[in-house]
């Protein structure tokens, strides 16, 4: 089969075939397929940091063919996007029968498979069309150029509204400010409520984009030990020592075990000015430390005026285009500097790539070839302090420029949390997503509208009679719609949206645990580019323990108690073990021919390591 989808689409001389969701599905047997079937010098990919596939690209005798992901470019399911751009969508459903090999067997399933793949690649073909012809008509850009809505949107912005160069971080300053570099706050502080009101703010990271931007670096400050105040004229990036007092909301994010969460107490960490000198007012405390200066400019705002108002005053196409590019823009800027090259290698030269390149991963795609995912611009302190350790050489043998600028992210995500505070720190809401809330008490007028920045009521109007708020990301409520039927939303990560009854969220809420059938679920292993399929999986939901509920109040984390718990003897162990796993995880794969000794230098302390902490959690228990 692959034989003949090579030699098919190199007779018709392609050079792009685009495939709707690429990156997290039909990547996996593209990839693997023609690898198997090519030179390994003629095939290479483009994978991001969550292993999905952003390109694929082929040699022929001929010409160079690339695969691109058109669910990167327009993130909607293939019926919404013929929608979008008014052609003809499915015409039919997928059956799940086409699942079975037993296909292969059953002429008329096979045939009615093929049917609907045909279908699918002509609706796909013809959306693509028409968002070509507008692309091209209104900006003068070819879709084929880009990989992302994020490289697009920079593409526009490039061309039509970019009036001066955008500074490149170095990166010991990317790997600073990348410490200030939080999404949106997502919180819970209320267990239970009724008669509630949902707002949502328009569009809220556009709206940030508006404020002053940092542009240029103008000085570095060491040493400065000074207490923040509103008048402090620094804008910038700092370290600086937090205080949250006990008495009022925590909002600063703090980053702990791999999670955020917002705390009370006292830590180090660095953040944009804006933001603290907002939380000022609320009586938390900085002292400045270290940090990068900046000068201000107004960068985005006619980029976002253009979408806003093409966004309010359009439909269709035109609608979604500029509602798509006005929340895409700001995260191409957040792109870290360290990338992953990959490259195919027969087998039997494994072992020099080992010996002087990190090595991320390695995909088995055959007996005589593997595709090995090697880790490029590294952080020359990681590097130099493995090679010391190691007695190694490894190296950073290529590396690539990455224009991102990781202040103006940080900058726009500061600037949106800081825009929620006044919202947030009410007594009256219960919980809060990135730019919306749930409250027990109306907004005022002047706070709500169509205008950009402004709150807009979700429902219209209607009332949530009841709701439970059991964690981030898990809640639950109903509400009458216009016609007095019971309407019941929930959301829960694990399960499709919507899919639980109110009454097995209360049951939740409650500390009861729920089991809910998966009927069908694919799991992908990145490890040998597989896909399975799984039936019939149960899952169990339980409510977060990760506050305490009290007077259905959560009480907040208090960043001091954590500290604490980690000066004891068996979380000093816990985490050290934890840290050394995750490091060698993500950056090396060791020759296990080169440096033996070092290596048993690391392993045997490690492995009393592991025997202690046993030992010592047998105990804490």
């Amino acid at each position: 089969m692959w034989e003949e989808y090579l030699l098919y689409i190199t007779n018709k001389s392609l050079k792009y075939i685009f495939v709707h969701n690429l990156g997290n599905f039909d990547g996996y047997f593209i990839y693997k397929g023609l690898s198997e079937q090519v030179e390994p010098s003629s095939i290479g990919t483009i994978i991001d940091n969550q292993n999905k596939f952003i390109t694929i690209n082929m040699k022929t005798k001929f010409n160079k063919i690339k695969w691109l992901d058109s669910y990167r470019i327009f993130p909607v399911n293939l019926n919404q996007l013929c929608e979008v751009f008014n052609v003809e969508g499915k015409l039919s459903k997928y059956n799940p029968k086409f699942n079975s090999l037993n296909i292969f067997s059953e002429d008329t399933l096979f045939k009615e498979f093929k049917d609907y793949a045909v279908q699918d690649s002509v609706a796909l073909l013809k959306a693509l069309l028409k968002a070509q012809e507008i692309y091209l008509r209104e900006f003068n850009i070819d879709i084929t150029s880009i990989v992302s809505t994020s490289s697009l949107s920079l593409k526009i912005f490039r061309t039509h509204f970019l009036k001066v160069e955008i500074p490149i971080l170095k990166g010991s300053t990317d790997k600073f400010i990348r410490r200030s570099y939080f999404g949106g706050g997502t919180d819970y502080y209320i267990g239970y409520g009724e008669n509630l009101h949902y707002y949502d703010v328009n569009s809220l990271y556009p709206y940030s984009m508006m404020k002053p931007m940092p542009f240029k670096i103008i000085k570095y400050h060491n040493n400065l030990n000074i207490d923040l105040t509103v008048d402090t004229e620094l804008f910038g990036f700092f370290e600086a020592q937090c205080y949250v007092p006990n008495n009022v909301r925590p909002m600063l994010s703090y980053k702990h075990q791999g999670k955020i969460i917002y705390p009370h107490g006292t830590w180090k960490g660095v953040y944009f000015t804006e933001e603290m000198k907002a939380l000022l007012e609320y009586g938390y405390k900085f002292k400045i430390l270290r940090g990068y200066e900046f000068s201000k400019i107004d960068l985005f705002n006619d980029y976002v005026y253009h979408f806003y108002n093409k966004k309010k005053t359009s439909t269709g196409a035109s609608r979604f285009i500029a509602k798509m590019h006005l929340n895409q823009l700001y995260g191409i800027f957040g792109r870290k500097q360290d990338i992953i090259e990959t490259v195919n290698v027969y087998n039997h030269d494994i072992e020099k790539y080992l010996v002087s390149r990190i090595v991320k991963t390695m995909i088995l795609i055959n007996n005589e070839k593997s595709c090995m995912l090697l880790q490029a611009n590294l952080d020359n302190d990681i590097l130099t302090k493995l090679n010391l350790d190691l007695d190694m050489n490894l190296n950073n043998s290529i590396t690539f420029e990455v224009k991102s600028n990781v202040a103006l992210a940080a900058a726009v995500t500061a600037y949106s949390r800081t825009h929620m505070l006044p919202f947030k720190m009410n007594g009256d809401v219960l919980y809060t997503d990135t730019d919306s809330i749930f409250t027990s008490k109306k907004l005022d007028d002047s706070l709500v509208g169509k205008d950009i920045g402004l709150m807009k009521d979700e429902l219209n109007g209607i009332i949530i009679k009841e709701a439970y708020f059991l964690g981030i990301k898990q809640y639950g409520y109903y509400y009458l719609d216009n016609n007095n039927n019971i309407v019941e939303k929930s959301l829960f990560a694990g399960v499709p949206r919507d899919s639980l009854t109110f009454k097995e969220v209360k049951f939740i809420f409650e500390g009861d645990k729920i089991k809910k059938n998966i009927p069908l679920r694919f799991y992908k292993s990145f490890k040998d580019l597989s896909i399975k399929i799984k039936s019939d999986l149960e899952m169990i939901l339980t409510r977060s323990n990760d506050k305490k509920l009290v007077n259905n109040q959560y009480i907040p984390i208090n960043i001091n108690n954590l500290n604490q718990d980690n000066n004891t003897l068996y979380n000093k162990l816990k985490n050290k073990i934890l840290k050394l796993l995750n490091y060698l995880k993500e950056n090396i794969i060791i020759n296990p021919f080169r440096g033996l000794g070092k290596m048993l230098i690391i392993c045997i302390p490690f492995s009393v390591l592991i025997f202690v902490f046993v030992f010592l959690n047998i105990n804490y228990k």
